[in-house]
């Protein structure tokens, strides 16, 4: 591969990894419009949730051997489980949205791999800059979506992704290679572990750890996957549903941008992570006593806002005791988990609000664990991680 044909390759992976991220917050955006298009009670919604973020953890799992073939089989399933959404019905969704997350979880974990490969001497950079880029696919998501909506329908804009990764598939058949053997990061050996090796992983890591990674990606995947609807029940404006949505995931951005950079350097890691919790748990409160916009958007920007540094912190605590990929999947169920168990309270209690109690209390059982992961003696040094 030529040096300018390298270069190409790295732009168009780069808007592929940013289309993930649309792809990942498209749900939650357009979810108004799917609750009626397929007449899904909040429970119902909550299911589908599940399965697309439950099939996104099964996803990354299929990550091994050859980068390109993986890449190969994430966006054949991305781009038929797209089509599958456009064209499918009351019934179909749940199967297609499985698939939906996991071309997802193939997708972004191939094109991570094959960057860090590519780019081993500046890793650490490279992933970072991915995942920034995938953070501004998340934060454009609601703005396109909305603009998309009235000029179009689901159809159309599930269509739309379809024939993005479907162009996508044709560059990763056409165009890209992978990297020699030797220069593969030496943690794939431990995506072909089998379930076995995992259970025995899990050994590895105190009980405490396993239950914090299961929480902030939870917590994120339900008010994300949530925030949409409940403005929009609570608000009935189409501004204020778009500017939820993009005021969530621009918190996160704007953290994990501030605290990869010079603010985690002058602070210590006790500090970043006990004020995020604390953010948190302010942020779902505030969310869940206003009834204006005022309100409303100040708690959704807190709460993407604290989130953001959590989960790369806590990671960087898990991966000192074992770098055994399980503890992905653990936090894969986490992001399944909670946006479920949002919609089944919602639908028992008639109220969003109630629904919303659940990554509330969440974030509460989070940071009374956070508290006492502080209090240890000491925290190991953070290390480079990335969601």
């Amino acid at each position: 591969m030529s040096a300018t044909s390298f270069s190409f390759s790295r732009i168009v992976l780069y808007t592929g990894f940013a289309a993930t991220g649309v792809a990942m917050a498209l749900p939650g955006s357009v979810l108004p419009a799917l609750l009626v298009q397929w007449t899904l009670a909040d429970s119902q919604a909550g299911l589908l949730f599940f399965l697309g973020w439950l099939g996104s953890s099964l996803g990354a799992l299929l990550v091994r051997g050859s980068l390109v073939r993986s890449l190969v089989l994430g966006t054949s399933l991305l781009a038929t489980a797209s089509f599958g959404m456009a064209f499918g019905s009351r019934t179909s969704c749940f199967v297609w949205m499985a698939i939906f997350g996991a071309g997802l979880g193939a997708t972004m974990t191939a094109i991570s791999l094959l960057q860090a490969a590519r780019h081993a001497q500046h890793r650490g950079i490279e992933l970072n800059r991915l995942n920034l880029f995938w953070a501004l696919g998340a934060c454009t998501c609601p703005s396109l979506a909305a603009h998309s909506l009235r000029i179009a329908n689901i159809r159309g804009i599930f269509s739309a992704v379809g024939f993005f990764f479907a162009a996508l598939l044709l560059w990763v058949l056409v165009m890209e290679r992978d990297q020699p053997v030797a220069s593969q990061p030496s943690r794939l050996a431990a995506t072909s572990a089998g379930p076995t090796s995992w259970l025995s992983g899990l050994t590895r890591w105190p009980l405490l750890i396993i239950l914090l990674m299961f929480l902030p990606t939870g917590i994120e995947s339900a008010v994300g996957g949530w925030i949409a609807a409940y403005v929009q029940r609570t608000q009935e404006t189409i501004a204020t549903t778009v500017t939820a949505g993009s005021c969530f995931w621009v918190g996160m951005l704007c953290s994990r941008t501030l605290n990869s950079t010079f603010l985690l350097l002058r602070r210590s890691e006790r500090f970043v992570l006990g004020q995020s919790m604390i953010t948190i748990v302010f942020g779902m409160a505030l969310l869940l006593v206003s009834k204006t916009s005022l309100g409303i958007l100040p708690a959704v920007f807190l709460t993407g806002f604290g989130l953001g540094p959590v989960y790369p912190l806590l990671l960087a605590q898990a991966l000192q005791y074992s770098e055994n990929t399980v503890i992905f999947f653990i936090a894969g169920l986490g992001s399944s988990f909670l946006p479920w168990l949002t919609g089944v309270v919602s639908t028992s209690a008639s109220s969003l609000r109630t629904g919303l109690f659940v990554p509330f209390a969440g974030s509460l059982l989070m940071l009374a664990l956070g508290l006492r992961l502080l209090a240890k003696p000491s925290l190991p040094p953070p290390h480079a991680a990335s969601k």
